[in-house]
């Protein structure tokens, strides 16, 4: 929840610095390339096995327009920690955005493969003898994703975007299962399955 309000708060800040008065009436332009910077936010993982939180973090973003409806981009986020197994996540997503260009705002669908390299902590609980308990440990997987979801797009400028994401980013996750009660602790053999998980972004890009 906090991470939540955080991301209302910073999208809500960026959005009112930027809706200023714009005299006259927005005109379509060439431009091909556009560089963006952004916040997002990773929704609960509900395919782990520990709980966590949502987890908030940003990067950058990088678009090559084909014509008003049509472009493929690459986007790389870091979130530095979240949750109670202290999660950190880079991931980066390369695809196609496709949709409807207005001259004040624009509405897309976007399609975007990538991968999601996560590290986090599995603290250990047992009842069994401390000497016969696990240490906490780190897990570090590179994993498959695939971001599919809708774009909202802004203009209060001429060569400024004003962009909002969602989108579910489904990830080839790993699961581990540790019995606590065996001494010497087992552990099972890894596993992996989809889970889905809401992401939320929100920045804004120049087009040159």
């Amino acid at each position: 929840m906090l991470c939540f309000k955080r991301y209302i708060t910073i999208s809500g800040m960026l959005l009112v610095t930027l809706l200023v008065p714009i005299s006259g009436k927005a005109q379509a332009d060439d431009s091909k390339f556009e560089v963006g910077v952004q916040v997002s936010m990773l929704g609960n993982r509900s395919g782990i096995l520990i709980p966590d939180s949502a987890s908030l973090g940003g990067g950058g973003r990088l678009t090559y327009n084909f014509n008003r409806y049509l472009a493929i981009e690459g986007e790389l986020n870091y979130f530095p920690e979240g949750g109670y197994d202290n999660l950190r996540t880079f991931q980066g997503q390369f695809g196609i955005k496709s949709g409807l260009k207005f001259n004040r705002f624009g509405l897309f669908g976007k399609i975007r493969p990538g991968f999601e390299n996560i590290e986090y902590v599995f603290r250990v609980f047992c009842f069994s003898p401390a000497a016969t308990c696990p240490f906490p440990f780190k897990e570090n997987d590179t994993r498959f994703s695939l971001d599919v979801g809708g774009v909202f797009e802004f203009y209060p400028a001429k060569r400024i975007t004003v962009r909002f994401d969602a989108g579910d980013t489904i990830v080839a996750r790993q699961e581990r299962i540790i019995f606590y009660n065996s001494v010497p602790p087992f552990f099972w053999p890894p596993t992996r399955r989809l889970s889905n998980t809401l992401q939320l972004s929100s920045g804004i890009g120049i087009r040159f």
